[in-house]
């Protein structure tokens, strides 16, 4: 009976054997934001699956509503990779291009399936949170829409990557022809591919395009350039060729107007192989190429020298850049200004759209020595640059009486800044600057 009644008395009072006081259930979302077991692949039944959305809901503050979407559409889709070694990938794409992405994330089950992935970077802004419903994985995305998930069969070799993984800046490495491989700088060779997204009023949309640059015969005193601006593209469901990685699609770049075509595929994230069929003493031939992604077009030594610039800054322009800023974008095109020109001038655009010309002729002073005007003899180059847009020239800079005058000026306007070309600085006028480091 003793015991009986000391049972009842624990019972009454909350206790347990042994135990203090219980603490409060742990939410699902505690679970989630909590920190990840050592094991992340927790539950071996979600390593190595592929899961594609059915369902998307956003919430709408116009109408206070929330709204729902069946996926995929034609152009609308996302998917979600769980792999066996505890690595993880989700993205969202819209035509071509990723709306969102987590590309090299960790992905962990915690109690009551709730799922969460993180950035392998332990970014906090990359982390997704979600749990698994019924046999679906439902999953908000950074900016707080909902995705629902159904499991689909894994695809392929290459299917981990797609089309909106070409956006970005690629540098040529190596190449190949007819089985003679070859690194390109030390064949005199540069070759820059650029892919970003522009609108099209066709599909009242974005789509995606590429700028081609190539230069030929660089340890020479006469290189060869060639440009192809917004090629176009199209997505072929085979491979480029076989034993590459990427055994599900490839891309074909072309050109109506000019004729220009290629064909590339990705390997991996950062490794693209780019092909070009021509001709050699009239028979076919084939040449390859790879290139890696870079971060930028511009160097980073030119992207810290721009932005140390005042923000109202016109023009940039650097005589004679160091040479990682000249390697770097040694696949752009040298107009020369003169004839044997000793100096090599890199001038950036800093506004939306900029005029400049180089002209001959001479300055016009005042009696203080201030420079009143320019008595322009032959205009040699009128363009417009957009920002962040280089071009080379070539040239001699005088130490003394200048040559030749840049004009600057924004496309609306009609009055123009002047900078006489000598070795020393540029001009302030007005508060619109045009500088030299």
């Amino acid at each position: 009976m003793l015991v009986l009644l000391l049972v009842l008395c624990l019972t009454a009072c909350g206790g347990t054997p042994g135990g203090g006081e219980e603490g409060p259930p742990e939410s699902p979302d505690d679970t989630a934001t909590s920190a990840p077991p050592s094991d992340h692949n927790s539950d071996s039944s979600l390593g190595g699956t592929y899961w594609t959305a059915v369902q998307h809901e956003s919430y709408n503050d116009l109408f206070d509503r929330t709204e729902v979407s069946q996926m995929p559409t034609e152009r609308w889709w996302a998917d979600l990779f769980l792999n066996e070694d505890g690595t993880a990938q989700f993205r969202e794409v819209l035509g071509d291009s990723f709306n969102s992405y987590l590309g090299s994330g960790t992905w962990w089950l915690g109690a009551d399936h709730t799922l969460r992935l993180t950035s392998s970077d332990g970014d906090e802004d990359g982390e997704m949170n979600g749990r698994i419903e019924d046999g679906r994985i439902i999953l908000e995305s950074f900016y707080g829409d909902r995705f629902y998930f159904e499991k689909a069969e894994r695809p392929g070799p290459g299917g981990e990557l797609c089309i909106a993984n070409l956006h970005g800046t690629w540098h040529m490495t190596t190449g190949e022809v007819e089985s003679w491989s070859y690194n390109a700088r030390e064949e005199g060779l540069a070759s820059t591919l650029v892919f970003e997204s522009r609108w099209s009023d066709a599909i009242e949309g974005y789509v995606l395009s590429a700028d081609y640059y190539f230069a030929d015969f660089l340890d020479t005193d006469e290189p060869e350039y060639r440009q192809e601006a917004e090629l176009r593209t199209e997505l072929l469901e085979e491979p480029l060729f076989r034993g590459l990685s990427n055994e599900l699609w490839s891309v074909r770049l072309y050109h109506d107007d000019t004729g220009a075509e290629f064909f590339l595929t990705l390997t991996d994230p950062d490794t693209l192989y780019l092909q070009e069929h021509y001709e050699t003493d009239g028979a076919p031939a084939l040449r390859t190429a790879v290139y890696q992604r870079v971060d930028a077009f511009l160097p980073e030594t030119l992207q810290t020298a721009l932005y140390e610039e005042p923000s109202d800054c016109l023009t940039f322009y650097w005589p004679n850049p160091p040479d990682d800023v000249s390697a770097w974008l040694e696949v752009l095109p040298v107009t020369k200004l003169e004839p044997d020109g000793l100096d090599r001038l890199l001038v950036v655009g800093r506004w939306y759209e900029t005029q400049i010309r180089f002209c001959t002729g001479e300055p016009l002073w005042d009696d203080s020595g201030r420079l009143l005007d320019w008595v322009t003899d032959e205009i040699l180059y009128d363009e417009t640059l957009n920002i962040d847009e280089p071009r080379w020239f070539s040239l001699t800079i005088p130490e003394g009486v200048p040559n030749l005058c840049l004009h600057i000026k924004r496309s609306w306007e009609d009055f123009w800044y002047l900078w006489p070309i000598t070795d020393t600085n540029g001009y302030l006028v007005d508060g619109w600057t045009f500088l030299t480091p």
